[in-house]
């Protein structure tokens, strides 16, 4: 073992007392304390609580109160003053570590963010040849959009935002514009194609788009465009069963809630719609059957690619190549008046649905008019608690009760909802077309208000 001098072995006391040495350094250290008894008790008079910053009272002999002699002394309170000079730089050095890790932290939240966000809306947007301008409005208000990034190949701009914390640094919304280099064909944020063909994609088409597969008998695929479809919301619970051992490939809904004779033809229509966007996202899917039993009796309803492209006017399986040809379809179904199904919330005893803003004005207060089986049943309304408008791309919370509906609602039962605004002006305006869904206790629900004075209002999930 190398052996060290005195010295340099009080020199290493203060680190090896605060336990900042190495394993190497507290061996060696050690081995000379072992065989140095004057280095032992300087050891230990220096992890003796220090009782004052004065020198100990010498005594005539040299030496001091405590029998240490006065040059062993005052090494013991260089050690010790030296000691104190590290611990005063390691608890400063930490500190101050601790706070560049939270300006470092607070510049990321609030500054720098996240790159690649593709969470969010794009409002008011217009392509113009090779000119796209927009709002990009965070779908959370606790956000706010940075900074936005492009990409082009081919006519196709793709972008994605670098979201951060609103502050007053970043509000919230962030308008841009970006000169592409050829004529723009279609716009995407992410995955998603929000603009084609000269118009704006639906999110409903959007994100449907998304989820086209080639197979039939990849039911998780099937799974995600059913779910996307909010099926059990208007269907109740439901199993499947495939039909894939030979063409033409099948695939069966069995239904396990009894559809009750008033909400037949309604749930017989959600079964045409549904099942045309599953063929004509599925590429073999041939048909669909739905089994369901009502007033006791066991029907089955098909909907075959012969169906449904009579129902859109040209070929179903378009809808995998082109998302104009989707949204086509969705309209022509209906299936843009459903509501999303919700996620769950912390209300208890009532539905919400939550509306945001994303038309070419701001909103006072909204009225509600519901109706269940084509009857109007109640209505309601509301306004921010302090008087505040929506502004654009803000949120609407539009509560829905069981008690307005003789207290409760079946599991599928369909609500119609038509809904009306008021401008800050007090001009009032009405979307024509009624919203429909399929309510759950606790549940949110979230829509999208879109258009402008000129083109005219309508919600759409």
């Amino acid at each position: 073992m190398t052996k060290i001098p005195c010295e340099i072995a009080r020199d290493l006391f203060p680190s090896y007392i605060d336990g900042l040495t190495s394993k190497v350094s507290n061996e060696v250290l050690e081995e000379h304390l072992r065989t140095c008894e004057a280095c032992r008790e300087a050891l230990d008079a220096m992890r003796e609580e220090d009782p004052g910053q004065t020198e100990s009272a010498e005594d005539p002999s040299g030496l001091s109160a405590s029998g240490t002699s006065v040059p062993e002394r005052k090494e013991i309170d260089f050690l010790r003053k030296n000691r104190r000079r590290n611990r005063k730089i390691l608890f400063g050095s930490a500190a101050g570590a601790l706070v560049l890790a939270l300006l470092l932290i607070a510049a990321n939240l609030f500054a720098v963010g996240r790159g690649g966000d593709t969470s969010w809306a794009a409002m008011n947007l217009s392509v113009e040849g090779q000119t796209l301008s927009f709002d990009a409005v965070p779908t959370d208000s606790a956000s706010a959009i940075a900074g936005l990034h492009y990409e082009e190949k081919d006519g196709t701009v793709t972008v994605s935002a670098r979201s951060v914390l609103a502050s007053p640094l970043h509000p919230g919304s962030l308008h841009d514009s970006y000169q592409a280099e050829e004529e723009i064909r279609e716009v995407r944020i992410g995955d998603r194609i929000i603009w084609s063909q000269g118009a704006t994609v639906s999110d409903l088409a959007a994100e449907l788009f998304t989820l086209r597969h080639d197979y039939a008998g990849d039911m998780p695929a099937n799974d995600h465009l059913a779910q996307a479809l909010s099926m059990p919301a208007y269907l109740g619970a439901f199993t499947n069963e495939l039909e894939t051992e030979q063409e033409p490939y099948g695939w069966r809904i069995l239904l396990e809630q009894e559809v009750p004779a008033a909400t037949l033809p309604q749930k017989e229509r959600d079964m045409d719609a549904f099942g045309s966007v599953l063929v004509g996202l599925t590429g073999n899917l041939d048909h669909v059957t739905f089994v369901y039993s009502a007033e006791g009796t066991e029907t089955e309803r098909t909907v075959t690619a012969a169906d449904a492209t009579a129902l859109l006017g040209e070929d179903i399986k378009n809808c995998m190549q082109d998302v104009r040809t989707l949204d086509n379809l969705i309209r022509r179904t209906g299936l843009a008046l459903y509501a999303l199904s919700g996620t769950k919330g912390e209300l208890r005893e009532e539905s919400m649905i939550r509306i945001r803003n994303l038309s070419d004005t701001e909103i006072l207060s909204y009225e509600a008019a519901y109706y269940k089986d084509g009857e109007l049943c109640s209505s309601g309304g509301g306004m921010n608690a302090d008087g505040t408008s929506s502004q654009t791309g803000e949120m609407i919370g539009v509560p829905v009760s069981p008690m307005e509906f003789g207290g409760s609602w079946e599991q599928g039962q369909l609500l119609e909802i038509e809904f009306a605004f008021e401008r800050p002006d007090h001009t009032e305006f009405t979307v024509p077309e009624r919203i429909r869904m399929s309510p759950e206790t606790g549940k949110w629900y979230d829509l999208t208000l879109t258009g402008s004075a000129e083109e005219g209002y309508m919600i759409i999930r």
